[in-house]
């Protein structure tokens, strides 16, 4: 799994030799790549056939000719991976000059394929990934059970002592009908009553353990988001017992029937559902940022103030679409921030990360006021 440290370590590695980045969406699930030649390799071909005719007409004999002995290994390397590691997509990165390489296998499909030669990584869709898939706590409630998973990335992990079940004791519940006297009925009737209470008693015992084990699990295991998913009539109690520090991380709810399903079946299910909720609270970051901005807080719009801000160390997160042509503004940007132009939201990136910001890319088409604010904005610390 892709770590933040790794990843860290990339987007902060200094300038040297050509660094060829290469990103293959290899997930079978997706229909292109059923076919005897899947999407995925016919995208790493052209990408490195672009690659190359860039190289052959640039002034450097040595890339060219390092290149060239590459290339052919560059492709084998990915193509002969076995299925599990592919996954269902690869991050790969090669050292022109020593050979050198390093993968990812990745379980949290890229946004699509791509083929970088620059002179560090290119970083931008692992900082996607890092993003969509944070490490996401699961809480799966009933009546009688609680279960606690983790999904980061798309894989699953269920944490040890993480399944809480209701025990009653060495109450039962008397049932048969109430015949002979009054005072018998009144008897069952009772105890009866005094079971439900203490099983209501044990059920709030339960949910209260429950909270205090996640709120331990989110120093723990750094839970970032929470989905909660029970039945409806569990949900409301459920939902008052969470303390401020958890409900304000409860991304979406579902009222699945998920708690005896196996950890991979349950991570599949709930994808779609934690990917449209990050699509939502990042379109509403995109609207805090305008608000913010326009009121003349602490927030910013548009490139020539966002890399201004990025340079400065001033910004907590930023928001881009790395698929944006930034060039048109590139002389505006600070020369901190380096080229060339068509890699000036690259930078962005690999500046806010070594800054310790948060990134999260978004596609332009899915936020008009990012596209407004010209594919790029940021909340500043100050």
């Amino acid at each position: 799994m892709l770590t933040r440290d790794a990843l860290h370590g990339l987007a902060t590695a200094p300038p040297g030799g050509l660094v060829i980045s290469v990103y293959a969406r290899t997930d079978p699930r997706d229909p292109a790549n059923t076919s005897s030649t899947p999407a995925w390799h016919i995208a790493l071909r052209d990408g490195l056939s672009t690659l190359s005719d860039r190289l052959e007409a640039s002034d450097d004999r040595d890339q060219r000719l390092a290149f060239r002995s590459l290339r052919g290994r560059i492709e084998e390397e990915l193509v002969d991976m076995a299925p599990a590691e592919r996954a269902r997509s690869v991050a790969l990165f090669v050292d022109i000059e020593g050979g050198r390489s390093q993968h990812f296998s990745l379980q949290l499909p890229l946004r699509g394929d791509a083929v970088v030669g620059d002179n560090r990584p290119f970083v931008s869709p692992l900082v996607d990934i890092a993003d969509r898939g944070a490490p996401t706590g699961v809480i799966l409630a009933s009546g009688e059970l609680v279960r606690l998973l983790q999904i980061e990335q798309s894989e699953v992990t269920e944490p040890e002592n993480s399944t809480l079940e209701l025990t009653v004791g060495d109450w039962r519940r008397f049932g048969g009908a109430a015949g002979g006297s009054p005072d018998r009925g009144r008897q069952i009737i009772s105890q009866k009553e005094r079971y439900e209470a203490r099983v209501d008693a044990q059920r709030q015992h339960l949910f209260e353990n429950a909270m205090t084990q996640t709120a331990g699990r989110l120093q723990d295991l750094g839970w970032e988001r929470i989905v909660l998913v029970c039945e409806r009539e569990v949900a409301s109690r459920f939902r008052e017992l969470l303390p401020a520090e958890l409900s304000e991380r409860v991304i979406a709810e579902s009222d699945l029937n998920l708690l005896g399903e196996e950890p991979h079946a349950i991570a599949d299910a709930l994808e779609p559902l934690i990917e449209d909720a990050w699509l939502r609270r990042t379109t509403a970051l995109v609207g805090l940022a305008r608000e913010r901005a326009e009121a003349g807080g602490a927030a910013v719009l548009g490139a020539e103030e966002t890399f201004s801000a990025l340079v400065e160390g001033r910004v907590a997160h930023l928001v881009l679409d790395p698929a944006h042509d930034f060039s048109d503004v590139a002389d505006m940007i600070h020369p901190a921030i380096g080229g060339p132009a068509e890699m000036i939201g690259e930078r962005a990136v690999e500046t806010a990360v070594a800054a310790g910001a948060q990134v999260t890319a978004l596609a332009g088409a899915d936020s008009q006021d990012l596209r407004d604010a010209g594919a790029i904005v940021a909340l500043l610390k100050y």
